[in-house]
């Protein structure tokens, strides 16, 4: 599931020229060129803390802030080329998910508050991964995004048990339709729709 959906977050990125860096996203974290240097980081950090090593060398995709973002970009890739570099650490990303063993491990990824075991953070990882779409979505002039409807009620579910801290008990966390229930999640996230 989190390939699928770090795919639709490049795709989405393919869409963004130089130009479009500096566009606003809406919750109020920066523009897109910030936003993708945190994506990019986030991939790199959930990665090493999930494989539990550095990621080997010539592995990733070099050091990059935002004064050289736009040349960076356009070096390596070409105009609208940062989805090459998200796609990149992303699977640096699933193939350290796809290696654990012990799910139940507890992982620290830079920034966080404290330790999670590896499950949850999957879990997290795919809400990022929705929510940032939308993000870049909205970012890029309101272009239409809305993730299937397994992956919403996955979402509601988790964020309802991680909020509550208890058990699921069946249906709890699930909105009564599609449009609703991705409201549910973006309202969560501390989204307005």
């Amino acid at each position: 599931m989190l390939h699928t959906l770090t795919e639709d977050l490049a795709s989405f990125l393919s869409e963004v020229t130089h130009g479009d860096l500096g566009c606003r996203v809406a919750h109020g974290a920066g523009d897109i060129g910030d936003l993708y240097l945190r994506l990019i980081d986030q991939n790199v950090s959930v990665a090493t803390a999930t494989a539990g090593a550095a990621m080997p060398h010539g592995q990733s995709i070099g050091p990059m802030d935002r004064a050289s973002l736009g040349v960076s970009v356009d070096i390596r890739y070409g105009d609208a080329g940062l989805d090459v570099g998200y796609r990149r650490t992303a699977r640096l990303m699933e193939n350290a998910f796809a290696s654990v063993r012990d799910a139940s491990r507890l992982v620290r990824t830079r920034g966080a508050r404290g330790a999670v075991d590896i499950a949850t953070l999957y879990e997290e990882q795919i809400s990022s991964a929705v929510v940032h779409t939308w993000d870049i979505a909205q970012a890029l002039g309101g272009l239409p995004y809305q993730p299937a409807t397994d992956v919403t009620q996955r979402i509601l579910r988790t964020t309802v048990l991680r909020m509550t801290q208890t058990s699921a008990t069946p249906g709890q966390g699930e909105a009564a339709d599609d449009a609703g229930a991705f409201a549910c999640v973006l309202s969560l996230a501390g989204r307005v729709r």
